[in-house]
């Protein structure tokens, strides 16, 4: 907190620009300028507060203001870092590893998104529906299709070079949600819903094209301003909000979130279901207006994903 401290000692004022900074839960220190015997200028003012900043810098008692709306520059930095050597280490790659790496990714994307969502099968079912053509035993129509589905989306997405839009959106639905329980594909709900679990109550279905169009809006004013994990991890909250879905939301927000990773050449990731409780606590953070829980999650994810490739490409 930075203001303006009059002192009167006699006859005499003097002014000083003052600021309180907190050096731990219960010590503050304040770093104090004198100005003059007269109230100071706008100019003379915001000039001051200019030192003060460098020299709390300087003495270690703040830390350098972010480039970023969400992330650290630290966070910012680690992020473009491993991105660099994913990019160098899957360039090395021929094209049998390339195939195999996308293979498993898309397996175990598959498995962990759609387990969040109640699908029954194991990773290895999940595997060897994707790369062996085999349908497990006991395998339902549902969780089949859910996991052929999440395949050919990838697919199309690999080869899609358009925006995002309302179009766009729809076509991610219906090829997620074709052939299973869902009981309206590619198009927005008619109906209300309920989050289970959550306090959250998502928008009347009457007012889901409206709020799409504010998300659409958001994310043209926002791609070039925001860091691009941060634009997919905002995205995904505020499209898990409104649920436009009857159903496949959490997969179509976390897909929509990955797409915006690989139109930026960042790697790709998947939610854990062992760690679905830290997702769903950042998501409900973003029910409250606080979207950079989510945003610091999936960064937090993506290094300890390929963090190991890092290391040996190092």
């Amino acid at each position: 907190m930075v203001y303006l401290e009059k002192i009167e000692r006699g006859s005499k004022t003097y002014y000083y620009i003052t600021k309180n900074i907190r050096v731990n839960k219960k010590k503050w220190t304040k770093i104090r300028k004198y100005i003059g015997n007269k109230p100071p200028s706008k100019e003379q003012t915001k000039k001051t507060i200019e030192e003060i900043e460098k020299e709390a810098l300087k003495k270690g008692l703040t830390k350098p203001l972010s480039k970023y709306t969400y992330l650290s520059n630290e966070e910012a930095e680690k992020l473009q870092d491993l991105t660099e050597v994913f990019k160098k280490w899957y360039g090395k790659l021929d094209s049998i590893g390339k195939s195999k790496y996308d293979k498993d990714f898309i397996v175990r994307f598959t498995y962990n998104s759609n387990a969040i969502e109640g699908n029954r099968l194991s990773l290895r079912e999940t595997s060897m529906i994707l790369t062996e053509n085999i349908i497990p035993a006991g395998a339902t129509p549902n969780d089949y299709n859910e996991t052929i589905n999440s395949k050919d989306c990838y697919e199309f997405l690999k080869k899609y070079t358009g925006e995002f839009n309302q179009k766009f959106i729809l076509k991610i639905h219906k090829l997620l949600t074709q052939n299973t329980n869902c009981k309206i594909i590619g198009n927005y709900r008619d109906h209300e819903v309920r989050i289970s679990g959550s306090e959250w109550i998502p928008p009347a279905h009457n007012k889901i094209k409206e709020e799409m169009r504010k998300i659409f809006h958001w994310y043209y004013s926002s791609r070039n301003k925001l860091h691009p994990v941060e634009l997919g991890a905002v995205l995904h909250n505020k499209l898990v909000r409104i649920h436009p879905f009857a159903d496949g939301n959490g997969r179509t927000s976390r897909v929509i979130m990955n797409w915006i990773l690989m139109k930026k050449k960042y790697p790709l990731f998947y939610i854990e279901l062992k760690d679905k409780i830290n997702y769903y606590n950042a998501v409900e953070e973003g029910d409250k207006g606080n979207d950079s829980e989510i945003v610091h999650y999936i960064t937090k994810v993506l290094m300890e994903q390929h963090t190991f490739k890092s290391k040996k490409q190092v």
